[in-house]
């Protein structure tokens, strides 16, 4: 399953964004308000978890310098990956989005798709607060 995030754009260069979303801390800051727990493991890894769901770990992927960011899932029963996509504007501005791509069967796809839309645009949308 693979689901799309709005795209937020924002007063900041893709390289200030970029450099603020290798920051695991900062992941908190995007973070919807219905979190219930987050917690940083390390430089790469961070576990999360919204109100009534499980807790997911994400772990650092591929970083290509100024455009993208991939978190992957650790150690869950389910397998995706969250990218990270920042495109220049201009010097001082760039758009931001999230893909979700996710190896769900369809009986899952069908109980989580709404929920996870809302959930990348939550993250997206809040990226505003990294500024």
């Amino acid at each position: 399953m693979k689901l799309n995030s709005v795209i937020t754009d924002l007063k900041i260069s893709e390289k200030i964004l970029f450099d603020k979303l290798c920051e695991i801390k900062n992941f908190k800051k995007i973070m919807p308000q219905n979190i219930s727990k987050f917690e940083i493991l390390d430089a790469n890894t961070l576990i999360f978890s919204l109100k009534g769901m499980p807790a997911i770990k994400l772990v650092f992927g591929q970083k290509n310098a100024h455009s993208s960011i991939t978190l992957v899932s650790s150690e869950s029963k389910i397998s995706f990956s969250l990218k990270a996509e920042i495109k220049k504007i201009d010097d001082n501005n760039c758009a931001f989005s999230l893909e979700f791509n996710g190896d769900l069967n369809p009986m899952i796809q069908m109980m989580v798709k709404t929920p996870l839309q809302s959930f990348i645009n939550d993250l997206s949308i809040n990226t505003v607060n990294l500024i």
